[in-house]
């Protein structure tokens, strides 16, 4: 759980030794005092990155916006909602032995020098990392996980975890606002996400204080109006968003450091799923359509295409995760450049990487790859689209169906404008009747589905489609008509230890194995379930009515 420092102690009697320790502390060697605000700041993002969108990776599993090539391993098991100890493990590792560990040390070398923004932006940090894992967990230390030698902390719920997080971006938000001191270094100097913008942390701060609150909407204390407040002070265009932008070197330099998570993450083995293709197309239950429907402009970003044989642009079928696909296929495949054919027919099932990688002059391409998963992509980690679409839910239920109709469409040009498509094309589009026009004919499943695809990969996602009991009536039955993710199914490959009735769905993720192995007994003091199949369809705190 910690990274545990082991100092040697020295007695009183050798303080000549204990001089010459003194001199060889190296100012350019990293230790646990050495490195400043500003040089901690930097790999402290970048790690809470890789925890968050490796989440995202997951969740995008579980929540089939991706399928995978058949074997049985990992990401196999996601697909069928099985989170295994074994998958759980890189988040829980990446969030708290390289990145939570980190946080105290930072504000402690800042406040040295009165560098109140980078004592902002590590509380903001703190609070998202622990309010993420929180909501995918379901359960983790957090009033423990920092004291030295305790290698088996108490596991605290979700809701206590929330109520830590919000004082946290509260207290960001007020350091954030202070004058640093005269000697503190501009935050310029080690922001690597938000390019010493106070601002843009600032309304970050506020956005997550709306994320968080409305996951409370099964609860009493759901607050409209407080979540309203804060998507006000939020991130309001695409500049004022916090966004990763990860570096390709091209393919000679595969350094995993820099390029894009998703990426990583995805691989070779990773594949679009039927759902998420039909999303994108308008094929679902209660679509939008009429006489002036237009193609989603996403679609060729956001789906990879392959050439075929004569040269036409063809896009990839989606795996469809009900029919009996999953549990032997669709196979891997290669190419050959001598006879221009694919080694299998699951070729129309595209490789998300693009390939060739500089594809030449009549070269074939077999795959163009996805927006979210080029080697140099942006991780859109938090946007001012995600604002639209908590605005755009929130005043459907209040009945304001009008302002939730302007917000759902400026959600979706928010998304839109984040993936480089042309102002014009977005116009068109949004005119277009592909998207709702009429307020009166505004559901719940359009403001939804559509958040869906602005928040691919993201660990938010699956929250989302909790809050919103999948696509489920009121017994948690599948049923198309009540539910709102239309055509969300039981995959036909689910894993029945977990899952073995039909009003069964993920819930929450499996605790690592760290944990189940060398803190069993705190993790079961805090659920007698966590070590069962039936624990990963357990309701987290917020999901519960």
């Amino acid at each position: 759980m910690k990274k545990l420092l082991y100092i040697l102690s020295l007695s009183a009697a050798f303080t000549s030794c204990k001089k010459w320790v003194d001199v060889n502390d190296n100012p350019n060697s990293a230790n646990s005092t050495v490195p400043t605000a500003e040089q901690r700041l930097p790999p402290l993002t970048a790690q809470f990155a890789d925890a968050y969108e490796s989440s995202g990776t997951r969740a995008a599993f579980l929540s089939q916006q991706l399928g995978v090539t058949y074997a049985v391993n990992n990401n196999w098991n996601l697909t069928r909602w099985y989170s295994n100890t074994s998958s759980a493990n890189w988040p829980w590792q990446c969030w708290y032995v390289n990145a939570a560990v980190n946080i105290a040390p930072l504000i402690v070398a800042a406040e040295k020098v009165e560098a109140w923004h980078y004592i902002g932006a590590a509380k903001i940090i703190k609070a998202w990392g622990f309010g993420t894992l929180a909501d995918f967990y379901g359960m983790l230390p957090y009033d423990e996980f920092d004291i030295a030698d305790n290698i088996t902390p108490k596991f605290d719920d979700g809701a206590h975890v929330q109520e830590k997080v919000l004082a946290l971006l509260d207290e960001a938000i007020a350091d954030l606002q202070k004058t640093q001191g005269p000697s503190a270094p501009p935050l310029s100097k080690g922001d690597i996400l938000n390019k010493g913008n106070v601002d843009n942390w600032i309304r970050l701060a506020y956005g997550l204080k709306a994320r968080y609150l409305n996951h409370l909407s099964k609860k009493a204390e759901y607050n409209p109006q407080a979540i309203l407040d804060a998507v006000s002070k939020g991130p309001q265009t695409e500049a004022q968003s916090s966004i990763m932008q990860y570096v390709d070197e091209g393919p000679s330099i595969p350094n995993a450091a820099k390029e894009a998570l998703q990426y990583t993450n995805t691989g070779t083995s990773a594949r679009v799923t039927k759902l998420y293709v039909d999303y994108l197309t308008n094929n679902y239950t209660g679509a939008p359509t009429g006489g002036s429907n237009m193609a989603d402009p996403r679609i060729l970003l956001m789906i990879p295409h392959t050439t075929d044989k004569a040269g036409n642009l063809v896009r990839a079928v989606g795996i469809d995760m009900a029919s009996d696909l999953p549990k032997t296929g669709p196979l891997g495949y290669t190419f050959s450049t001598d006879k221009n054919e694919f080694s299998s027919p699951d070729s129309q099932y595209v490789v998300l990487r693009k390939t060739p990688y500089a594809p030449t002059a009549g070269q074939r391409i077999q795959s163009t790859g996805t927006w979210y998963t080029a080697r140099g992509a942006k991780g859109l980690l938090f946007t001012n689209a995600e604002m639209r679409f908590i605005e755009a839910e929130v005043k459907f239920k209040q009945g304001q169906a009008g302002e939730a109709l302007t917000a759902y469409k400026a959600g979706i040009r928010a998304h839109m404008s984040h993936l480089g498509i042309a102002s014009g094309t977005i116009d068109n589009f949004l005119a277009s009747t592909s998207v709702v026009q009429d307020a009166n004919n505004l559901t719940l499943s359009h403001i939804m589905i559509q958040k869906y695809l602005a928040l691919s990969y993201s660990p938010e996602l699956w929250v989302d489609l909790r809050r919103m009991d999948f696509c489920t009536d009121a017994s948690g039955n599948y049923n198309e008509a009540a539910g709102v993710y239309k055509g969300f199914k039981r995959p036909s490959h689910v894993f029945t230890e977990a899952y073995p009735n039909a009003t069964d769905w993920p819930r929450r993720f499996a605790v690592a194995s760290y944990e189940i192995n060398y803190n069993i007994v705190r993790v079961k003091e805090a659920n007698p379930n966590a070590d069962k199949p039936t624990y990963l369809n357990e309701p987290v705190w917020w999901d519960k009515k």
